[in-house]
């Protein structure tokens, strides 16, 4: 289940507890003035069918098992206000390593690899593999390809803040040359930027997924979200003509590689 789309007011919100209510006469708002008024990182808490729904202006959302009593319900809807206040927290770019100021420039640029950029504007990154693992990365994440944009993305993702360690690295995709993450089980795994070509034998576009927390995967085709038998089944795909395999990763998520025994 998803949360309001922004803006999100209290409007919003208690409709959408209304409308995804097995019992509508359920629905309560639970009041925090602090929480309510804050134009930034406040937002809005209802609770209805035994579960507490906590939205954020800024579009997050957080879900749990209604408490059942006042206090803990606002010393819930208070933690939850402190993580986005921390999310929200400003970043500047000298409060991020040599290696994110780097990405971030390469990202502004439109650059394809942090290796483009002249020497001067990457010092200190000793391993542009590594210094691209982190552009990919926030390249994902970022809404505009923006020094703003890119800093409010590191600040809602706390383990993005860290330098890219050793093993953390990206490779250059097989179809294209841009850099792809994959770890050394994936050697030829294919970037974000080829990924979305993927199609099927009968030429559709295809995606996969997990199909459940603990792993699985189903592909569909992308024009009607009809599942694809041959890809669930064999796993074989074509990115502009190159056989690749798609499937599920050791560790969760989705990977398409150019396939090797070809």
């Amino acid at each position: 289940m998803t949360g309001v789309e922004p803006p999100v007011t209290r409007e919003n919100v208690r409709a959408w507890a209304t409308e995804t209510a097995q019992d509508a006469t359920t629905v309560v708002e639970i009041v925090h003035a602090g929480f309510n008024d804050d134009p930034r990182c406040g937002g809005f808490a209802f609770v209805c069918d035994r579960r507490l729904a906590i939205h954020a202006v800024d579009g997050g959302f957080r879900e749990s098992i209604d408490p059942g009593d006042d206090p803990t319900r606002t010393a819930a809807v208070e933690d939850y206000w402190r993580t986005v206040q921390h999310r929200s927290r400003p970043l500047a770019l000298d409060d991020v390593s040599a290696w994110h100021r780097a990405a971030i420039v390469t990202l502004e640029a439109g650059l394809s690899s942090v290796a483009d950029l002249a020497p001067e504007l990457r010092t200190d990154v000793t391993d542009t593999a590594r210094a691209d693992a982190l552009l990919v990365r926030l390249r994902r994440l970022t809404k505009e390809p923006t020094a703003s944009g890119a800093l409010r993305a590191l600040a809602s993702t706390d383990w993005l803040l860290a330098v890219p360690g050793e093993h953390d690295r990206a490779h250059p995709c097989p179809l294209c040359g841009r850099p792809a993450l994959g770890p050394p089980r994936y050697p030829t795994a294919v970037c974000d930027d080829c990924y979305p070509r993927s199609v099927c034998g009968e030429g559709r576009p295809v995606m996969g997924y997990n199909t459940s927390l603990g792993g699985g995967f189903e592909a569909q085709h992308a024009d009607d979200r009809s599942v694809c038998a041959q890809v669930t089944r064999d796993g074989v795909v074509w990115v502009d003509g190159q056989e690749c395999l798609m499937g599920e990763a050791r560790f969760g998520g989705v990977v398409v590689s150019v396939r090797q025994d070809t």
